[in-house]
């Protein structure tokens, strides 16, 4: 099949308009990129052969998946063994036919139509048993930034599937976007944990959905019902186009920004931790493009694929619904030198379970619910696979000093670059701020005050944060790492009660379509509308020694053995505080207290085990409730807000953030996460000890 002579004119058109209106689109040139940004090797498709991707001045990327009929054939791959024949010219012309998948063959022909020569693939491009295929993979940042476009394969088996158009309706250019990418989230494509990235690092794409192909480019997404710039009324170019989207998930790119964007890593994990991966140690790996390009304003990088600059705060992930742990799959040479252990239960890389957003953030960033506080209570260290080789990890202790400084110490000499806002006074709206008071302020702060820095003077934060020297590299930690060592204290406590969904009762609440402009990705459909009744996650209620309620647990798969009365130990790894309205909304605390899951779109009912008294049958309205760590004796109706278990409104919950733990060989293994009352937990916790997370 070949492609409409329409869509080859509108793809043409496309490339043509965002080199010339798009000057942060394009890439830098090859000749003017470091060696290692630059590919091993590419296809000449001029000459039929690969070539060392130093001779390209330019090249296309592919991305793409298997079909389940081309995986079952004998298909054609670089080795060793054939890189010599992979070189001579014209060999790649003579094998093409039956020993390419369809969707290589389109995308060399469509390459050849544009006019360009040079094009990479990753299974013609990687040597596949070669020594140096992981380093090519974890070069996927610069492989996929530098292509000139990126063909997305999202189509099934080839490009160019029912490509007709002439009993479409009619329908907004705003809509029809959506439509769009509600196809692309369907498409099995969207499902793989390697597209993910690839995606994302792309600088611009020309993608192909099952009877669609658009353009989707750092400023612009166009289709055959906007192919081009158009100039709106009082407004610039594109206006009408710039992601303004329902399901904008696989429009998210890493935009270059001179801090550690936290909220911008929050969204990438969430997006990606669900998906699919034929081999579960690669979970990382294809991750591990988008680590790179973070990883230059993040002082510390990463460690299991956690910032070690918000390490305290990344630690606290919850799953948005249930998942499994990954276990390593068996089946590769190449995985011989790879540690067993690289998927650790400490990090969301170590569960095939997406990442709750909520669960995810830090008091500094963006405003982000500041009234959300962690403090480290422990000194965390990366240990070596053989446990032999330690590394401190200091800067997971940059942000809270930061924070103690100006806020908690009240040091107004900002650091170069920042400047302090009264929020009392605000700008006009959609306008930058302006206004910056250089003395001392009378009342609280944490209140009344945020600071912008002069790289971007949109986002406001709470405090400073550390911003990276643009000419020096940040610290690196070994990725392949696997253990977490510290000194904490542990507890004992016990399951009071289990709260599982109640299958037979959910209400279904009416839906909406979000067409707000660069809407939130958590009002995505993925978390907007919650997860499936039967994915939801249990919540486990825990007592100390005496039977008083302590805290919750928010459990992350169904493997997990939990009855009543079994005693667990838990580690605290941190404190956290949070405010009253925080505390009632969170997800643990509102099935504990109303017994209720809620989301814009679904109610789920819960149930307890064992019941309390308003689950045996009478029908009454009262009920002790089960974690009151504050007020033990507090009664209320289901609804009442009026003395809610952690307090009055106006005060502070404040809490452990623990972690449940089974220790096997020495080695701890996180099972799940919560909160106990700090009160209750100074009062059954003992002594530190050494903890080694694995």
């Amino acid at each position: 099949m070949s492609l409409p002579s329409s869509d080859f004119r509108n793809i043409r058109h496309w490339i043509h308009n965002c080199d010339r209106l798009h000057t942060d689109c394009p890439p830098t040139p090859n000749q003017h990129r470091k060696p290692h940004e630059i590919p091993s090797w590419v296809l000449d498709l001029r000459n039929g052969c690969i070539v060392p991707g130093s001779t390209a001045s330019r090249y296309v990327a592919l991305s793409y998946v298997w079909s389940t009929i081309e995986s079952e054939k004998l298909t054609l791959e670089l080795w060793t063994g054939n890189l010599r024949q992979f070189q001579k010219s014209g060999f790649l012309d003579g094998m093409k036919q039956g020993f390419l998948p369809e969707v290589i063959s389109d995308a060399i022909d469509l390459v050849k139509q544009l006019g360009e020569r040079y094009l990479w693939v990753d299974r013609l491009c990687i040597v596949q048993d070669g020594r140096m295929k992981r380093s090519e993979i974890e070069n996927m940042d610069n492989i996929y930034s530098g292509a000139y476009f990126t063909i997305i394969a999202a189509a099934s088996p080839g490009l160019y599937v029912n490509l007709d158009r002439r009993h479409r309706s009619p329908m907004g250019v705003s809509l029809f976007h959506s439509y769009l990418y509600e196809k692309l989230l369907k498409s099995k494509w969207a499902t793989r944990g390697w597209t993910f990235q690839e995606q994302v690092l792309s600088r611009r794409s020309i993608i192909f959905v099952n009877g669609d192909v658009f353009w989707d480019c750092r400023n612009s997404l166009w289709s055959y019902e906007s192919s081009g710039p158009r100039k709106e009324a009082g407004e610039g170019y594109d206006a009408y186009s710039q992601k303004q989207i329902d399901n904008h998930e696989m429009a998210v790119t890493v935009p270059s920004t001179a801090f550690a964007d936290f909220r911008l890593y929050r969204e990438l994990v969430c997006l990606y931790s669900g998906r699919d991966l034929t081999y579960a140690q690669d979970v990382l790996s294809a991750f591990m493009g988008i680590i790179n390009e973070l990883s230059h304003t993040f002082p510390g990088g990463f460690v299991g694929g956690l910032p070690v600059l918000f390490l305290d705060a990344a630690l606290l992930w919850q799953p948005f619904s249930r998942g499994k742990r990954r276990v390593w799959t068996q089946g590769r040479s190449e995985d011989a030198d790879m540690p067993k252990t690289n998927l650790p239960s400490w990090s969301w890389c170590g569960w095939h379970a997406v990442v709750d957003p909520e669960s995810l953030h830090v008091r500094s960033l963006e405003w982000l619910r500041p009234q959300m506080r962690t403090k480290p209570v422990v000194t965390w260290s990366v240990l070596s696979e053989d446990l032999r080789l330690e590394r401190k990890l200091p800067e997971s202790r940059i942000l809270e000093d930061y924070c103690r400084r100006f806020l908690d110490w009240g040091d107004w000499d900002t650091p170069p670059g920042w400047s302090r806002h009264d929020i009392r006074y605000p700008p006009p709206r959609n306008s930058t701020w302006t206004y910056c008071d250089t003395r001392s302020p009378k009342l609280d702060p944490k209140l009344f005050y945020t600071f912008t820095h002069i790289s971007d003077p949109s986002k406001l934060f709470c405090h400073p944060i550390p911003m990276v020297n643009p000419g020096r590299k940040p610290t690196a930690h070994p990725q392949n790492w696997p253990y977490l060592h510290c000194e904490a204290t542990t507890g004992c406590f016990k399951i009071q009660s289990i709260l599982s969904r109640k299958s037979s009762d959910q209400v279904k609440r009416e839906e909406s379509r979000i067409s707000l402009l660069h809407v939130p990705f958590t009002s995505l459909d993925k978390f907007h509308g919650g997860p499936k009744g039967e994915e939801l996650c249990r919540v486990v209620s825990l007592a100390d020694a005496d039977g008083q309620p302590a805290g919750l647990l928010r459990i992350m798969d169904d493997d997990t053995e939990i009855r009543p009365g079994q005693e667990i130990e838990l580690m605290a790894i941190s404190l956290g505080s949070m405010g009253w309205d925080e505390t009632f909304s969170s997800y643990e605390e509102r099935v504990d207290l109303l017994k209720s899951a809620d989301y814009p779109r679904m109610e789920h009912s819960f149930v307890r085990d064992p019941p309390s008294d308003d689950e045996d049958g009478t029908g009454s309205e009262t009920a002790p409730l089960t974690f009151r760590p504050r007020r033990a004796a507090a009664v209320e109706t289901a609804h009442s807000r009026a003395a809610p278990p952690w307090g009055r409104k106006g005060e502070d919950y404040r809490f452990y953030n623990v972690l449940w733990i089974e220790r096997r060989g020495g080695i701890a293994y996180r099972k799940a996460a919560g909160r106990v009352a700090r009160e209750v937990w100074e009062r059954n916790c003992g002594e530190k000890l050494s903890v080694i997370l694995g």
